[in-house]
Formats: structure tokens, C-alpha cells, sequence
């Protein structure tokens, strides 16, 4: 019986923790297991003001990744020493979250909304789905987005392209 629950344990834990193993390592990266205190383990953060990064394109996730890395943008947690990735660590990470299933992912806009969104559409897709290297926005929290506007705006995040559409959004972002 013991034997027979200790097989069930080490099954749930292998099912669980099998995607969040880098490459063909036979060992867990415990980088990985951190990201999800903020992001899921589903790619669904549960949280407010954080991304979801389930479906989100792999050449967004490497360039923001490598922006972390570089200390070009900052964040408390992404910046610090305790977030360094390798390559292949990094490509590993963002091949985990780039192919998990989004949640919620048909946000449907108002009128307002789809006239404010009509010049995102470019590079975000007519759906904000994403057209690669621009970031998928369907699914997002709209604090998430909201904020990520401000952060443009005032230039906490850097983008020649974003802060002129954030300019624009003055009346919505303060």
C-alpha cells in the first residue's frame, strides 16, 4: 500500500513539474518554480497587476527577458540578481509559457474600447492576439495594460512607438 501511494505522489509531482524542465535536463529548474508565484503555473497570473504569459509569443517573451537581464527595464524582482537566466534557460522558459493555453482569452471590447483600440491593432493584431515581435494583449487584466500605458507614458518603459501611443491615451492614462 505504501509503495502503491508513493508511486500515485511521485506521478501528480511528475505530471505537474514536467513542464518546467529545461530541454532534456533530468532536473528541475528552480528558477521556473519562482516565475510561477507571479505568473501561474499555468501562465495565468491570478493577481491584478502582473502578465499572463500563457500563449504569449516567444520573440516578445526572449526580447523583455533579455531587457530584464541587460537591466534596461527594470522591475524588484526581474532585475535583480536572483533572475539570471542563460540562453537555453531563458529559450526553455519562455518555449514553457509561450505554449500553455491562455485563460479567458476572448476579451470582448465595448464600442469605446474598440474605437480606442483601432491604432493597436497594427501591431497587436485586430483581436490582440499578437503579431510577433509585438506582445499578445488578449487575456490581460486591463490594471495590467492600463499601467504598462502609464509606465510608457512616463517613461518607465522604454518604446519610441508605445510612448507616442501612450501620449495619445492622455484623457484614459494618467
Amino acid at each position: 500500500m505504501n509503495n502503491l501511494l508513493a508511486l500515485t505522489v511521485a506521478l501528480i509531482l511528475w505530471e505537474w513539474a514536467s513542464p518546467l524542465w529545461a530541454g532534456e535536463s533530468t532536473t528541475v529548474q528552480p528558477k521556473f518554480v519562482v516565475c510561477t508565484n507571479c505568473h501561474g503555473a499555468d501562465g495565468n497570473n491570478q493577481e491584478l497587476q502582473g502578465p499572463n504569459l500563457a500563449g504569449q509569443n516567444s520573440p516578445y517573451l526572449i526580447k523583455q527577458i533579455n531587457l530584464f537581464l541587460k537591466d534596461t527595464r527594470s522591475h524588484p524582482i526581474l532585475s535583480s540578481d536572483s533572475f539570471k537566466l542563460g540562453s537555453d534557460e531563458a529559450e526553455s522558459l519562455v518555449a514553457y509559457y509561450a505554449n500553455l493555453k491562455p485563460e479567458n482569452p476572448l476579451n470582448k471590447l465595448s464600442v469605446d474600447g474598440e474605437l480606442m483600440y483601432s491604432p493597436c491593432s497594427a501591431c497587436h493584431g485586430a483581436n490582440g492576439e499578437g503579431i510577433a515581435p509585438f506582445p499578445r494583449l488578449l487575456g490581460q487584466k486591463p490594471a495590467y495594460l492600463e499601467q504598462q500605458l502609464v509606465n510608457f507614458k512616463n517613461g518607465v518603459r522604454q518604446s519610441s512607438v508605445m510612448q507616442a501611443m501612450a501620449i495619445n491615451l492622455s484623457a484614459v492614462v494618467s
